[in-house]
């Protein structure tokens, strides 16, 4: 049965749970929740600016936030935030949103500034700070539920349009199955989209978590750094209870953008499937084979070797018998974050069979990705330029030990930098003979050009595996 089947027969049962358990959902004392959600829930007006090369444009979004700590943290629906970087590698192209305004208004009047901190790469939860937080609000607490049950009736309260009063209305949901893989996942029926990120309750009132999307591990795409770049969902969603666990340790520990917060362990791998294991003869039937590993990454210096076969991980077994499955094993790898110490049971080929051993590896931080990198613009030519990252490396097959440079990350169309030839994607080695590393390599050079004005600027550009020289006219009228 494929996937868009199960979604259908999921939404086809729900409508008859729905109808015939209606009366449970009458039980909630909305009136009571009303009360108690003005404490931490909050109207967030956004201005993002979506940058795509040469091209830019703004719209708003508005939606629900809920404080959950005393020093003025907020989450909310990140997805308009979050940016897949898997484009951006890609002949230097960023695709960027950022937002230019945060606007927060509580449910009794009071507006706020916010500070954007960051996106989850894997809820797309958001996390944004109230500028001088004065404690006038209380903080949510999550409770962690002993048990999701089937047929337990969730609560929630979701944003209204605009144009309505008041600004938020209550809906009514139940729990459907509890999903065991590719994750643990409390499934729901009754909510929609819409109110993804919208705090969940219990019977009792209790705040079990928030509203999220079950993923698809097999429509995951991933790069060659063996890390999750972006996950896509097509059709219906699955909708669930992000736990109250799981939202514990990233208000603990918030994602910030333009900082690397995954661990990384530096390999590309497949599935060992049950052939691959009858095959060779293997007792174990699943597990995760290594077919490279990246010069000075921490499978390198940990003693990983080309063919190894991980069958465990931290004395928990990798159960991963389809290349489908990938994308949950690297996300539980880079959630550990970097730093953490894992212990894996590997058995490696011999000549005479597979040897047992077990090796500690340290993962360090995930690469940074173009999107996060940083940038420097010259207003004067008209175009931007940000640092070389891994993928940058890896896609044009560069060794980050010898070549330096910066990538042409965005051109003004019909700028200076465009008539005279750069183009997107474009590494700028030299600039006016003067070797460029970084992005404050470029601007001292650039600096100076201001004050010296000269007539052009020469780049030195590596362009489609080959070098060549790009003259810059420069009108300083």
């Amino acid at each position: 049965m494929n996937s868009r089947r199960v979604v259908t027969v999921l939404s086809a049962i729900a409508v008859v749970l729905l109808s015939s358990l209606s009366v449970g959902a009458q039980d909630f004392d909305f009136k009571r929740l009303e009360g108690k959600i003005k404490d931490y829930t909050l109207v967030i007006d956004l201005k993002i600016e979506v940058s795509f090369g040469m091209h830019s444009t703004e719209q708003s979004e508005r939606m629900m936030g809920t404080l959950v700590s005393d020093d003025g943290l907020v989450i909310f629906n990140g997805a308009p935030l979050s940016s897949d970087a898997a484009i951006s590698t890609f002949a230097g192209v960023t695709v960027k949103t950022s937002p230019s305004k945060i606007e927060l208004t509580d449910l009794n009047g009071k507006t706020y500034e916010g500070e954007f901190i960051g996106v989850d790469r894997f809820t797309k939860i958001g996390f944004l700070k109230i500028k001088d937080y004065d404690g006038d609000l209380k903080p949510i607490t999550f409770v962690e539920s002993k048990a999701f049950v089937v047929g337990d009736w969730l609560a929630l309260y979701m944003l209204l349009p605009e144009f309505v009063t008041p600004s938020v209305g209550a809906d009514v949901g139940m729990i459907s199955t509890v999903v065991t893989s590719p994750e643990f996942f409390p499934l729901t029926v009754g909510f929609n989209s819409l109110q993804v990120t919208s705090v969940l309750y219990n019977h009792d009132l209790q705040p079990v978590g928030v509203l999220g999307s079950l993923l698809d591990p097999s429509e995951a795409a991933t790069d060659q750094s063996g890390m999750i770049e972006s996950f896509q969902q097509f059709g219906i969603p699955l909708l669930g209870v992000v736990t109250s666990s799981r939202l514990q340790k990233m208000i603990a520990d918030p994602p910030k953008q333009g900082e690397a917060d995954r661990g990384w362990m530096g390999i590309t791998l497949q599935a060992l499937t049950k052939e691959l294991a009858d095959f060779w003869h293997l007792s174990i039937t699943s597990g995760i084979i290594v077919n490279d590993i990246v010069a000075g990454s921490p499978a390198e210096e940990g003693g990983l070797k080309t063919g190894d076969i991980i069958y465990e991980v931290n004395g928990e077994p990798v159960e991963v018998d389809k290349d489908e499955e990938i994308p949950i094993f690297q996300r539980n790898i880079s959630e550990l974050g970097p730093g953490a110490s894992v212990e894996l049971a590997v058995k490696r080929p011999t000549d005479s069979g597979f040897e047992d051993m077990r090796l500690l590896i340290t993962l360090a931080e995930a690469p940074m990705t173009a999107t996060d990198a940083a940038e420097y613009e010259s207003k004067k030519l008209e175009f931007k330029v940000r640092n070389m990252v891994f993928g940058d490396y890896m896609i044009n097959r560069l060794d980050p030990q010898t070549f330096k440079g910066v990538v042409v990350s965005e051109i003004k169309p019909g700028g200076l930098a465009d008539i005279g030839g750069l183009q997107l994607g474009d590494i700028i080695q030299s600039l006016d003979n003067q070797p460029i590393g970084s992005i404050e390599d470029a601007e001292a050079v650039l600096s100076k050009m201001d004050e010296l004005r000269p007539d052009e600027a020469v780049f030195f550009v590596w362009r489609n595996n080959k070098t060549l020289f790009v003259n810059v006219k420069i009108d300083w009228e």
